[in-house]
């Protein structure tokens, strides 16, 4: 797996994602939300928890790494005033999220480029937040990630980081049964949660916050999927990527519902002032 990989697959399954969860790229979060409210209800909750993570406000700088179409760094700005520099690896996504800044009036409050965070284009100490926001899973050399997300961030800046993970270490048995979607997917990485500590000690951040919100993300989330997977089958709904593709991602996911250990976590760390 390589950054060309991964961003092709972007390039190609961007609106089938966003269209599956809600307009964003991320899963929901629907602690909560009563029993009606849609996967955009989901995306959007887990969106403004993420905020409040990261703390900041008018005038700072906050890093977006794998920035997507976009949608979670206007909220971001939106609702804190600051400025967002998106980055990521596929053409495609820095265009949507491009023409959307453009769309949304927000082009002095956020801007994407072309980028790969194994070396980030920004001087050490400069700015004063950053999210990995389901974006981290695709990196293979995660401790590097962190390393070089720590040089660019100022000290006491914030880092929250949004990611599926593995809350019991998987057997031979599940990864073997998950290989093909972790191709499909490129998937390079799982972690457990308990590494998470030392993997961002070893990257000079300090842990303030590892939570497991599980139980409130993957399973409802997975949900609200397999019925717009349903729509999709019977015909209601249009498929937005290849057919093969959308056959692929479709099967993964139904392997991926069946593996419980899979879950997802908050994670929030800061850098030594």
């Amino acid at each position: 797996m390589t950054a060309a990989t991964v961003a092709e697959y972007y390039n190609q399954a961007t609106e089938l994602i966003s269209a599956d969860l809600g307009g964003s790229l991320h899963f929901g979060y629907w602690h909560g939300l009563p029993e009606s409210s849609s996967m955009q209800d989901a995306s959007r909750q887990m969106t403004e928890f993420m905020i409040s993570k990261l703390s900041v406000g008018p005038g700072q700088r906050v890093l977006d790494v794998g920035c997507g179409a976009g949608r979670p760094a206007a909220d971001l700005s939106r609702a804190t005033g600051a400025h967002v520099v998106g980055v990521d690896i596929s053409p495609r996504q820095v265009e949507l999220a491009t023409e959307l800044a453009k769309t949304e009036g927000l082009q002095d409050k956020l801007t994407f480029q072309l980028a790969d965070v194994m070396s980030l284009p920004f001087e050490a100490d400069t700015l004063d937040a950053a999210w990995l926001f389901e974006s981290m899973f695709h990196m293979p050399d995660q401790s590097r990630v962190l390393k070089e997300i720590t040089r660019v961030l100022r000290p006491g800046g914030r880092l929250a980081i949004a990611n599926l993970v593995q809350r019991v270490p998987l057997t031979e048995e599940q990864n073997a049964a998950l290989e093909e979607y972790w191709k499909v997917g490129n998937v390079a990485a799982l972690l457990p949660l308990e590494d998470y500590p030392k993997l961002l000690s070893d990257s000079g951040l300090v842990l303030t916050e590892l939570t497991d919100i599980s139980e409130d993300t993957t399973r409802p989330t997975f949900d609200a999927i397999g019925r717009t997977h349903a729509a999709r089958a019977e015909g209601h709904t249009e498929s937005l990527a290849p057919g093969e593709l959308a056959s692929q991602m479709d099967a993964g996911m139904n392997q991926f519902i069946a593996t419980p250990e899979i879950g997802f976590a908050i994670i929030v760390a800061s850098k030594p002032s």
